[in-house]
C-alpha cells in the first residue's frame, strides 16, 4: 500500500495549520515525516490515515483518491486528541477495549495471555503513563496490526513520551520489511534525524521508492 500526499494543505495561505505538504510512504522501510507545531503532528497524520480532508491538494492510496479505503486500510497510533488512551487507563482495558474493537474476546483470560506473550504481564493493571515507551510504541502498534484488514500504521510524536528511539524502531523496520506494513512516523526533527541515521526514509527528501 502506498500513500501519498500533493500539495496537501489543511487551512489557507499564511494561516494554514499544514502548508502545502507531498510525500509518498511505502512499504519496505519505515517512512519519517518531520514536522513543526504541536498540532501540526495530529493534522498530517489524520491527513495521512484518510480521516481528515484537505483543504487542498490530495490524499491518495495506490494512485486513487479514495478516503474510505484509506481509513479501512490504516491505523493511527497514538495520536493525540484522536486515539490517544488516558493516561490513567490501565493496560489490561487498553488492550481488553482493541480486542473488543477488533472483533477478539475481551475477556480477562485472553488479556491476560497476550500480555504474557509480550513480556508485559507485570503492567497489567499499571496505569498506560508507566508503560515504557518502547513498550508503548511496539504494543500500540501490534495491536493495531491485528485490526483486519490494516496494512498502514502511522505512528504520532512517539518522541513526547521519551525513550531511546532506537529501541523501537527496529521493531517497525521489521514489521514494515518482514510483513510488508506501510510505517509512517510523525514526529519532531530532532527525533526524524534520528531516526533517518538509522535507515529510516526521510518522506520529504526526493527518493527513488523501488530502489
Amino acid at each position: 500500500m502506498i500513500i501519498t500526499l500533493e500539495q496537501a494543505t489543511v487551512g489557507h495561505g499564511l494561516a494554514a495549520d499544514v502548508p502545502a505538504l507531498s510525500l509518498t510512504a511505502a512499504p519496505g522501510v519505515p517512512t519519517v515525516v518531520a514536522v513543526e507545531t504541536d498540532e501540526r503532528p495530529m493534522l498530517v497524520s489524520m491527513l495521512l490515515g484518510g480521516r481528515l480532508k484537505p483543504d487542498s491538494g490530495r490524499v491518495l492510496i495506490d494512485g486513487v483518491d479514495a478516503a474510505a479505503e484509506l481509513r479501512a486500510r490504516t491505523a493511527l497510533i497514538d495520536t493525540p486528541f484522536v486515539v490517544e488512551p488516558s493516561p490513567g487507563i490501565s493496560l489490561a482495558r487498553v488492550v481488553a477495549e482493541e480486542f473488543s474493537f477488533n472483533g477478539m474476546s475481551p475477556s480477562t483470560r485472553a488479556v491476560r495471555a497476550f500480555l504474557k506473550q509480550h513480556g508485559l504481564a507485570e503492567y497489567e493493571k499499571i496505569a498506560i503513563r508507566s508503560l515504557p515507551p518502547v513498550e508503548r510504541v511496539r504494543l500500540f502498534s501490534q495491536l493495531a496490526l491485528l485490526r483486519p484488514g490494516v496494512e498502514g500504521i502511522i505512528i504520532t510524536s512517539p518522541e513526547r513520551h521519551g525513550g531511546n528511539a532506537a529501541e523501537w524502531y527496529d521493531y517497525l523496520a521489521n514489521a514494515a520489511a518482514d510483513r510488508g506494513v506501510t510505517v509512517v512516523i510523525v514526529t519532531d526533527f530532532a527525533t526524524a534525524a534520528s531516526l533517518i541515521t538509522l535507515g529510516a526514509r526521510d518522506a520529504l527528501a526526493p527518493a527513488d521508492l523501488e530502489s
